[in-house]
């Protein structure tokens, strides 16, 4: 049976960062728009990957989608194009909600084997309530990928970056659970997004 899912994300690189970027972002929002609830696109100065959201009207049914279907002719502007269904599993207002958000940090990591259970427990029970009630993080969502590993992905919307550096989200990193858990995190990635508009 075909899942229900919340998002499609587009994972990407530019072909040409200098070039592309300042076009990608209107380009990507003209051709989906009419289709989509929200169309969210965020970018990686370091990873140089674009994340583009596209948000469903209402949680559904999706078929595994192909990158030449879906994005027509801009495939001809990205590389290493991934396209993922995403099924929330929570979501939580932040300290900081209703603020303008500048920045998406995204964890995304595969759970040890055997540690699943544990680490989504962790995830829902302390870590994702934690780092919402850090003052400057709007909203944080944990998710799962079903096309793609890293399968488990977690982001924060940030009124900016300096959050991760703040006392109150280190404490949150630092609790004995955590300390526990992290090590069997596998196939890591931690990348902090800017808002394209």
């Amino acid at each position: 049976m075909t899942p229900n899912i919340d998002l499609i994300l587009l994972r990407a690189k530019l072909k040409e960062p200098s070039k592309s970027l300042p076009s990608i972002s209107g380009l990507l929002r003209q051709a989906k728009q009419d289709e989509f609830q929200q169309v969210v696109i965020t970018y990686s100065e370091d990873a140089k990957y674009v994340y583009t959201y596209f948000y469903l009207q209402q949680p559904s049914q999706v078929a595994p989608i192909r990158a030449d279907e879906f994005l027509g002719g801009l495939t001809d502007m990205l590389v290493d194009i991934e396209i993922s269904r995403i099924q929330f599993v929570n979501s939580i207002n932040g300290f900081s909600y209703g603020a303008l958000p500048n920045n998406r940090y995204a964890v995304e990591m595969d759970p040890e084997s055997g540690w699943r259970d544990e680490l989504f427990a962790w995830y829902d029970q302390e870590h994702l309530p934690g780092l919402a009630s850090v003052p400057g993080c709007i909203k944080a969502t944990r998710c799962l990928n079903l096309d793609h590993s890293p399968y488990s992905f977690a982001f924060y919307d940030l009124v900016s970056p300096e959050v991760l550096g703040c006392e109150e989200w280190l404490k949150v990193r630092h609790t004995s659970w955590s300390d526990k858990v992290r090590p069997h995190f596998t196939n890591t990635r931690r990348t902090m997004f800017k808002f394209l508009l």
